[in-house]
């Protein structure tokens, strides 16, 4: 790398060697034929590349990092002007400025890479999600954004590896993205369901793209339709919800053996199945104060899970839903933090009973282990709780949701509309009629009207 005292003589005469493809000529104070010069600027050059293109730089440092700038061409610029424009950005840098901070290359303008794009989505909108849209985020869109875990011990199955979208197209600009190099991503999924699942959460980083006008187009993943999916429904008849309602308003519990008349080893061994029935029966009283809560408010289960007892007036019957979706009935900008819904009277002593048995823990339903945090599950009681007779293999916590709203819809004499909004539909009354499990026997006196009224 040459260094010359710039001119524009020198700018014009100067060339690349043929055995490169660039080459540099740094401002210097002695000329080519040995004289002396003042005026030279330390960290200006010229570039001249193998095709002839010439263009002033500027060389500096920069939080320790040695740093390049294209300042422009020679046919815009002078290499007087060149000197003024290199002696400005030396003062901001001894001010600790980046000289380049505010500067918008217009080369890459109009290009944002696939990977850039997907960083700003995550910062601006991803992160403030649920920790599950969060991992699906990460796991089909920028598997460079997961942060493993690896002090808790869960969420380490194996899973299928799929290349992510920002892994297969990290250096594509976005508007260079077209509907087949969707169809290519989507094509390595064979579930619908994840099928489905990939392609919401890529269509949705174009929808924010689009919006916030990072790029000028339509949306590519509209082209391509989800596949439908065939659920198997999980029906349940009359007298399996009488039973499944009788296990859980009167929980099924062990008797407890006696003791005193044993002695030696089998006094102990007969203890300790005591002292094991006893966490039993009170885990499935826990369970079922639980699932009755659900029963009876229709609520979902991570609606119970982070409840407070501070949530409920037990004196008014009312209970303050803080962790709902909430029913925005209007385009404003606010939203209340919680959502007031009237309570049973059981519902009342099944929160009383679990502050009897948590009076210390803020949360309805804490962890056994940590009762600052919620409990997670409880499978060992629900196993139990299937084992029951009349209860099928396919029970669910969410089936009570279900359930009871189509018992409610099933002419009980109360109107849909109440029965959206008590449940948080958003007042949606199809989204309501999803959960109608269209029971029969409630249905007969519908008939047995219909032929009355035709005289039959």
């Amino acid at each position: 790398m040459p260094k010359i005292f710039l001119t524009d003589e020198t700018v014009f005469e100067a060339f690349c060697s043929l055995d490169k493809d660039q080459e540099f000529f740094w401002d210097y104070a002695v000329a080519a034929n040995g004289q002396i010069h003042n005026g030279s600027v330390s960290g200006l050059g010229l570039r001249v590349t193998a095709l002839g293109h010439k263009a002033f730089v500027h060389a500096y440092r920069f939080n320790g990092k040695r740093c390049r700038s294209v300042l422009g061409t020679t046919t815009v610029l002078s290499v007087a002007s060149a000197r003024l424009a290199v002696i400005n950005r030396e003062q901001e840098l001894k001010a600790g400025k980046d000289p380049d901070l505010d500067r918008v290359d217009p080369r890459r303008k109009h290009f944002q890479t696939i990977a850039e794009v997907i960083d700003r989505y995550w910062e601006s909108h991803v992160c403030e999600l649920s920790e599950g849209v969060r991992y699906s985020f990460t796991a089909f869109v920028g598997k460079w954004l997961r942060q493993d875990n690896e002090a808790n011990k869960r969420g380490h199955n194996q899973r299928k590896a799929y290349t992510a979208f920002g892994a297969m197209y990290a250096d594509r600009s976005l508007s260079s993205i077209k509907p087949t190099d969707v169809e290519r991503f989507q094509a390595q999924f064979a579930s619908p369901h994840v099928y489905n699942r990939a392609l919401g959460l890529v269509s949705a980083l174009f929808n924010w793209a689009i919006r916030m006008q990072l790029v000028d187009m339509r949306n590519p993943c509209h082209p391509l339709r989800k596949k439908k999916i065939i659920r198997r429904r999980r029906d349940y008849s009359t007298e399996q919800i009488r039973q499944i309602a009788a296990h859980v308003f009167y929980p099924a519990v062990e008797v407890l053996p006696e003791v005193d008349h044993l002695e030696g080893r089998a006094k102990r061994d007969m203890a300790l199945r005591k002292a094991w029935l006893v966490t039993a029966n009170d885990q499935m009283q826990e369970l079922c104060n639980y699932m009755g809560i659900l029963f009876l408010t229709m609520a979902r289960p991570s609606d119970l899970t982070k409840a407070e007892f501070d949530h409920f007036d037990l004196e008014t019957l009312v209970w303050h839903k803080h962790n709902t979706k909430g029913i925005k009935l209007s385009r404003s900008l606010y939203e209340y933090a919680y959502r007031s819904v009237p309570i049973h009277a059981r519902v009342a002593a099944m929160v009383q009973a679990q502050r009897d048995r948590w009076p210390e823990s803020k949360l309805l339903f804490p962890s056994h282990t940590d009762m600052t945090l919620p409990r997670d599950n409880f499978r060992k009681g629900l196993d139990k709780f299937k084992a029951l007779p009349g209860v099928p293999a396919y029970f669910q916590l969410y089936d009570l949701k279900r359930i009871a709203i189509s018992l409610m819809l099933a002419g009980q004499g109360v109107s849909h509309e109440a029965i959206s909004h008590y449940v948080d539909h958003k007042g949606n009354l199809e989204t309501t009629m999803i959960y109608d499990l269209g029971f029969v026997d409630p249905m007969r006196p519908v008939t047995q009207k219909l032929g009355d009224l035709l005289g039959v």
